[in-house]
């Protein structure tokens, strides 16, 4: 039976998923990407939150954050 209901992951994956998306991508400047990584992991539990309540699936949402940390001159692709 098809409830339309969308996973949800384990707070651990995401974290694992995030930790994915920061080492795919080359920080110029380290201490900054210290910062960011912190924040960002410090703040996953609203992502999660956030990404639940408005249907989106958690694991795509914290994926995309690599596109937003690619808009960044000081961050590249990793090759």
């Amino acid at each position: 039976m098809i409830t339309g209901n969308r996973p949800n992951y384990s707070e651990n994956a995401l974290r694992n998923e995030l930790s994915v998306v920061f080492s795919s991508v080359y920080f110029e400047d380290k201490q900054e990407q210290h910062i960011l990584f912190d924040s960002y992991f410090l703040n996953i539990r609203g992502f999660i939150n956030y990404a639940r309540n408005n249907g989106i699936d958690e694991m795509d949402y914290i994926r995309s954050i690599r596109s937003k940390l690619l808009e960044s001159p000081k961050i590249h692709e990793m090759y």
